[in-house]
């Protein structure tokens, strides 16, 4: 039972917590619950590596929810255990613990992130966003939801943004998350995307770019 949530910014000791939670929510594409667990850290590691903020919600001594943003063209980082350098050398090095462990499970999951790539290229080319912060990053245990955790956490974010004078934030979702939190929470859904064909059984059947309006 959760009775008390703390907040405060990443450290190096919540990787492991954090990736866990990842794991648990997303990251099941192999048989080998290591590969998952590889992969789960792999995707904090990278997301990390593009972030300029952090806040993580403590609770019972455990990392139980965790978001990342970026101010436009990359502010300096809130916290020193943001080391993008650092956490691409990790993620590289995960990757090759992937690749040899289930090599069939990382040529799925390369192409998923390619398709994705081209999907959010699409997203962001049907609205402006240059100037805007985003999210890179939001997840909340199962665990700990309905604590108003995931409000407070998206709410940080989203000033951390409008600080460093970005007038919008924004950020991609999809039909495998809880995009309705995102609407709740008055941002509005300014992109949509359907994958080809092709893609659809790397992709999830619909994707989305949501913004929020920071202007004061």
């Amino acid at each position: 039972m959760v009775s008390h949530v703390q907040y405060r910014s990443f450290m190096n000791e919540d990787f492991e917590d954090i990736a866990e939670m990842l794991r648990r929510i997303w990251h099941d594409r192999s048989r080998n619950e290591l590969y998952n667990t590889l992969e789960a850290r792999y995707d904090l590691a990278h997301c990390l590596s593009i972030s300029t903020f952090s806040l993580v919600a403590v609770a019972n001594g455990e990392a139980m929810g965790i978001v990342l943003a970026r101010a436009p063209h990359g502010s300096q980082a809130r916290n020193s255990a943001i080391d993008a350098d650092a956490w691409k050398r990790l993620g590289n090095n995960l990757r090759h613990d992937m690749a040899r462990i289930d090599p069939a499970a990382v040529r799925e999951f390369d192409a998923a992130i390619k398709a994705e790539q081209r999907a959010n290229e699409k997203l962001t080319a049907a609205c402006s966003v240059e100037q805007a912060g985003q999210v890179t990053l939001l997840a909340v245990s199962h665990r700990a939801r309905g604590l108003g955790i995931g409000r407070v956490l998206l709410d940080a974010a989203c000033s951390f943004c409008q600080d460093a004078g970005a007038e919008q934030a924004y950020l991609f979702t999809d039909t495998d998350c809880s995009w309705q939190f995102y609407e709740r929470h008055g941002l509005k859904r300014a992109a949509a995307h359907q994958p080809e064909q092709s893609e659809r059984a790397l992709l999830p059947s619909e994707m989305y770019l949501y913004t929020a309006d920071l202007a004061r």
